[in-house]
């Protein structure tokens, strides 16, 4: 349901005198404020949700939800540090100054339900199975690469390189559990558009062509070729295992051999194809429009907390024929990796 104009004006009118609160009140203490009376400012003077329906506005809570906190070596669900990256904890707040005008503070019952029931699911089996996989365990110095997996799947790939490499259309399917499901091929973005709509504008022109955007944000659509990636992690992380199924994790002391060696075998078997290596960039669909580089080496920031490193494999002629799962040979792992198992 999109928001009406009454609705839009009054809500404006709100943020105005909210945001002159909060600056009478800066004043009042000679212009310190705390961390968050500074972000509630931040939004209040740009409330870039103001025009959003509900349903996205619901969405992004879960999603900003599940950032914000983290799975500890400890096996307890920490918050993640104020100045991590992304600012979570910015954007959580500046949802709760949109749900201030909306519900009153905090979105219904059933959303948050939903926002927090994940969170169950790392001791379903008593102790999250990360901590039997690194029980004892001391990471490398240097910058390493996880694999989390089933170990009838990482023990071929250490033993002999055997590495499984798919197509982005791969993972946009059902039948894959809501960490591996998502869609790798499109990208939607949500250009706020509240202060034209209170001017009577519902339409604007994007590199030459007339949009019309009526009662809602200007929704941007992007859409990539389909390429091939194999995905691993920047580190241990406590959540993953669970996301994954997983019950083992192969540790990869040498993340640039790896790349190396997952590239040109790649590239022997089709050379007409560019890679791209490195840690994913997570984008904000509401903030992020100019962030975005290279769309297959992006991601929804709803997925931020996995921390991902893909190696990208993309086409400078598309295949005629679909593309399916493959499998490349890399050579023993032993030199450069170990395998961890639950």
């Amino acid at each position: 349901m999109t928001v009406t104009l009454d609705q839009l004006k009054d809500r404006a009118a709100w943020m105005e005198a909210r945001c002159r609160q909060l600056e009478k009140k800066a004043a009042s203490q000679n212009g310190k404020v705390s961390l968050h009376e500074s972000w509630r400012h931040e939004y209040v003077s740009f409330p870039y949700l103001l025009g959003a329906p509900d349903d996205r506005l619901a969405s992004r809570f879960k999603d900003i939800f599940n950032n914000v906190t983290e799975l500890s070596e400890k096996s307890k669900i920490v918050p993640l540090p104020i100045s991590s990256e992304h600012a979570f904890m910015e954007k959580f707040t500046h949802m709760l100054e949109e749900y201030g005008i909306r519900t009153g503070g905090m979105p219904e019952k059933s959303i948050l339900q939903e926002a927090t029931a994940p969170a169950g699911k790392y001791f379903s089996n008593g102790a999250p199975v990360a901590a039997k996989i690194f029980e004892g365990y001391s990471a490398p110095p240097e910058p390493f690469t996880v694999k989390y997996g089933q170990r009838q799947h990482l023990e071929p790939m250490l033993q002999a390189g055997r590495v499984r490499i798919s197509p982005a259309s791969y993972y946009n399917d059902h039948v894959h559990n809501p960490a591996v499901r998502d869609d790798e091929i499109h990208r939607t973005f949500f250009i706020p558009t509240f202060r034209e709509r209170l001017k009577g504008i519902h339409h604007t022109t994007f590199q030459g062509i007339r949009l019309e955007y009526g009662d809602d944000d200007l929704v941007l659509p992007i859409e990539a070729p389909n390429y091939f990636l194999p995905s691993l992690c920047d580190g241990i992380h406590y959540r993953m295992p669970t996301d994954f199924n997983a019950d083992a994790a192969l540790i990869i002391r040498d993340p640039q051999l790896f790349a190396q060696r997952v590239i040109s075998s790649f590239l022997a078997r089709y050379p007409r194809w560019k890679p791209h290596y490195g840690p994913v960039t997570y984008y904000d669909p509401y903030r992020d429009f100019n962030k975005v580089r290279v769309h297959q080496m992006s991601k929804h920031f709803g997925y931020a907390y996995q921390r991902e490193v893909r190696i990208v494999m993309e086409a400078y002629d598309m295949p005629r024929q679909p593309m399916q799962p493959e499998f490349l040979e890399i050579g023993p792992m032993f030199d450069y990796a170990e395998l961890l198992t639950a």
